[in-house]
């Protein structure tokens, strides 16, 4: 039997019990990806050997 819903958040939220997703992959800006980037580089400037 095919339930039919009106309202695509009803829709979203029955998706989401029946089939869990363990982590939605996020899209990072470019921008994000570099000051990212930027901060492990000084991190690992600032003190080497520590790794997280």
């Amino acid at each position: 039997m095919t339930t039919h819903y009106l309202d695509y958040r009803t829709a979203q939220v029955e998706l989401e019990t029946r089939y869990p997703q363990r982590r939605r992959p996020r899209r990072d800006s470019s921008l994000e990806i570099m000051r990212r980037t930027l901060a492990r580089i000084s991190r690992e400037e600032n003190n080497p050997g520590r790794t997280r």
